[in-house]
């Protein structure tokens, strides 16, 4: 097993067999080269690995495989005491950005995939153990950098920014040159991880900010916390692709079909949002960005969709709608981070239901009526309708009615108030804004 530009190697014990792994880029090609050397094998009745489809299995001495439902499994024979097998994944080498590139390979750096490969064990008449591989590799060499999704190979530069409970790393390949300033860029992550009190917390968070041949835009793996950031993003935008992703990565929970909006939509929000609180933008950027042609779609039924980007639009239009439905229940109290953190520590697929229920636990009141017409209803919302009065006083209780009741109960009330009081706007009604000043959370100065 010979020859490659660069590599790293790392071993661990922690469980089971002794595991030496190794990952290397084959020279100025877009294979990146795993090896896995495994010791102490003797010591167990059972000892296999299991190679996932997006790995291709080159050598082996010491098992034998069989293919299974698309997956290569390698078992260890007789009662040797060693093992190694030799897998690879494979990059396109481009030179100019590709439309949908979710990996990327340059003349001197390849963002590879980490392969899903599965080490199992069991001891004599013991149950089977297994643990991942490849997830103890990271940020242990200057060549590379590898968590549980994306693999960066090459000379590279680290940043870390630490967190309340954990930290941001930012990597990038030598001589990419980030569009933020770094330090600025540093202090608006380090700012968002610590605002953006959604749960999910403690955990290392990997970003790459990769040059070209990179797309526009990112890619992220939410469930173990990596993405990837086009380096000339800017980060003084509503649309900062550097927030949006860092979201996704606080993002913990699984969502079921009916739910599946939810994920991009509370991104896009959060993003617009996070760059207003720490002064990047103005709220005349952030309303106008989350304000757009509406969209009649419902939310749950991705079948309704006219195009794929409804959960950006009407998705994060009507989550800002209920954020600061919330906030003015709740006295600015709660916010859509409450129901956010819920969701986070649901246990199972979240379902539509479930989160109506969140909101309802959260802003002390069921919001059904409203959900219904506009998250899994068609009704279109055009913004969020910046500028109108909080609802206070005599209407406070007719909107609790209203944003619990069905179309029928509000058509009623609606024709009721207007008889009496003239002319309403809408817009009034399903604005209930909160104060113009910036929300005071937890931060750090940016």
């Amino acid at each position: 097993m010979a020859g490659a530009a660069v590599g790293d190697a790392n071993a661990t014990a922690v469980e089971g067999p002794t595991v030496d792994t190794t990952v290397e880029r084959v020279s100025g090609t877009g294979v990146l080269r795993y090896d896995v050397s495994l010791s102490g094998l003797s010591e167990y009745e059972r000892v296999e690995l299991v190679v996932g489809r997006d790995a291709t299995v080159l050598e082996t001495d010491g098992t034998t495989a069989t293919q299974r439902h698309g997956r290569t499994w390698l078992q260890v024979g007789g009662q040797r005491g060693e093992a190694t097998v030799r897998i690879r994944t494979t990059t396109a080498v481009a030179d100019r950005p590709t439309d949908g590139g979710e990996y990327v390979a340059a003349d001197s750096w390849l963002l590879g995939r980490v392969p899903l490969v599965e080490l199992r064990w069991a001891g004599a008449g013991g149950p089977v153990e297994r643990r991942r591989l490849f997830d103890d590799v990271r940020g242990t060499s200057e060549q590379v950098t590898a968590g549980e999704r994306y693999a960066l190979v090459g000379t590279q530069r680290r940043t870390t920014v630490d967190t309340a409970d954990g930290n941001v790393r930012l990597v990038r390949p030598a001589g990419t040159t980030l569009r933020p300033d770094e330090d600025a860029l540093a202090a608006a992550l380090g700012d968002a991880a610590d605002r953006l009190d959604v749960g999910d917390r403690g955990d290392e968070v990997v970003l790459f900010a990769l040059g070209s041949p990179a797309r526009r835009g990112g890619e992220s793996f939410p469930v173990q916390d990596e993405a990837w950031i086009n380096a000339d993003s800017r980060l003084d935008d509503p649309n900062s692709v550097w927030l949006h992703e860092y979201v996704h990565t606080r993002q913990d929970f699984r969502l079921a079909a009916d739910m599946r909006w939810f994920r991009e939509a509370s991104a896009e929000y959060y993003a617009a949002r996070l760059a207003y609180e720490q002064g990047r933008i103005d709220r005349a950027a952030m309303e106008t960005h989350l304000t757009g042609t509406p969209k009649a779609a419902a939310l749950t039924a991705p079948g309704t969709w006219t195009d794929p980007h409804v959960p950006y639009t009407k998705g994060a239009r009507v989550l800002a709608l209920v954020d600061r439905k919330i906030r003015l229940s709740t006295d600015g109290d709660r916010s859509l981070e409450d129901v956010f953190r819920r969701l986070n520590a649901h246990e199972g697929p979240v379902t539509y239901t479930d989160f109506a229920d969140a909101v309802a636990a959260v802003a002390g009141h069921r919001m059904d009526g409203w959900l219904d017409r506009y998250v899994d209803g068609t009704a279109p919302v055009a913004g969020f309708y910046p500028g109108g009065p909080e609802r206070q006083g005599v209407l406070a209780p007719l909107v609790q009615v209203l944003d619990g009741a069905g179309a029928g109960a509000v058509f009623l009330a609606l024709a009721v108030l207007l008889s009496g009081v003239g002319s309403v706007p809408l817009y009034r009604y399903l604005d209930r804004v909160e104060s113009d000043g910036r929300d005071e959370r937890p931060g750090r100065p940016v």
